[in-house]
């Protein structure tokens, strides 16, 4: 065990969480941000400029896990409203094109699905079984491609896809929308490489639902969404014009949800007292004893093998996935279900007798 479980809400009780990749429960600490928070609000104007205070400094831990500066960060509604932001800073034409994966997250197929209706080609690349193969991505790309959207590690198998082989093979111009929601908090993520960087924070960083955007000034200089609000700029001299913020404030449209934020730099401040080293080394560790013991019992891995391939999430496909989601629940054991697969997440609370208690419990029950 890296981290005690004794800091989570409901681990005491005996249970097994092994689906963080869905999502982890919450830190005690967050009791004391929510208070925190509680008596800001009640501060009046100042209180709610400490709001804001508290979001740099959420920005400046982000900055640590990404490698962008903390002005270049937004903080967001969502992973899937990041998306959407970054498609939006796109000035789409006729026969231009989109590539995504078959296998990626909805939320980049769907919004890339939707530009069809502009005249946009979407190019939903098979995937190889249950794999994603970069190179075939790339390949189908050419000059007409504006973008190109994937997960860093992938919430369907857990595949860790090479993200610098995307990022050297684009054609110029191309924007990489890299989705980190599966990556940030559990493994190094490398916010140079992409245009775009999204992640949602209920999942590897522990926090809730709201998501994170960090802009790659150095790849995108001309980064500048349609859709905005009061928080994203300013007015001209004359009221007549709309600037954008120079930082990444230029994807947010408003107000962050601050309760959400307070709660994130405290998860933020829990997770670097570990180091992300540290925690994808554990990880690593357990994710490997996992895959490794489901592979023994026969049954059909869609997790890469290799260490390299993957981070927190490992999964196996099974014609019955809801029906041993819900018999796991029933004996304390939480997995995840969903597109004829189980999903089994280590993160740093997780232990081997976490993974003993599920290997077992699966041979009780003859799960094959």
């Amino acid at each position: 065990m890296l981290a005690p479980k004794s800091d989570f809400i409901g681990l005491d009780d005996g249970r097994v969480h092994l689906a963080t990749g869905g999502q982890p429960p919450l830190l005690k600490a967050h009791r004391a941000a929510f208070e925190a928070y509680a008596a800001d609000k009640a501060g009046g104007a100042a209180g709610y400029h400490r709001h804001w205070d508290v979001g740099l400094e959420a920005k400046d831990r982000l900055a640590a896990l990404t490698g962008l500066p903390p002005a270049d960060h937004a903080l967001i509604g969502s992973a899937s409203e990041g998306i959407a932001r970054a498609l939006s800073a796109i000035d789409w034409r006729e026969g231009d094109s989109v590539v995504v994966s078959a296998l990626d997250y909805a939320a980049g197929r769907h919004a890339m699905l939707r530009l069809a209706q502009l005249g946009v080609e979407p190019r939903v690349v098979p995937g190889r079984g249950w794999r994603i193969e970069p190179a075939d991505l790339l390949a189908a790309c050419d000059a007409r491609t504006r973008a190109l959207y994937a997960s860093q590690v992938t919430s369907l198998t857990g595949q860790r896809i090479d993200v610098a082989a995307l990022a050297a093979g684009l054609p110029a111009g191309t924007m990489l929308i890299v989705d980190a929601s599966h990556a940030l908090g559990v493994v190094p993520v490398d916010g140079t490489l992409a245009d775009v960087t999204v992640s949602s924070c209920y999942k590897y960083l522990c926090a809730t639902q709201m998501g994170v955007l960090a802009w790659n000034r150095a790849r995108r200089p001309d980064f500048e969404p349609l859709a905005v609000g009061w928080c994203s700029g300013s007015d001209g001299p004359d009221h007549s014009r709309y600037v954008p913020h120079a930082d990444g404030r230029r994807a947010q449209a408003g107000n962050s949800n601050h309760l959400d934020v307070y709660l994130l730099r405290a998860s933020l401040d829990y997770l670097a007292g570990f180091g992300i080293p540290a925690i994808a080394a554990h990880a690593e560790r357990l994710a490997t004893r996992l895959h490794a013991g489901l592979a023994a019992r026969g049954l059909e891995m869609v997790t890469p093998g290799p260490a390299a391939e993957r981070a927190g999430n490992v999964a196996f496909a099974h014609p019955d996935d809801a029906g041993i989601v819900a018999r796991a629940a029933a004996a304390g054991i939480h997995l995840w279900d969903g597109s004829g697969r189980v999903r089994c997440s280590v993160h740093l609370f997780n232990d081997d007798g976490d993974v003993d208690r599920l290997l077992e419990w699966l041979a009780a029950e003859g799960v094959r």
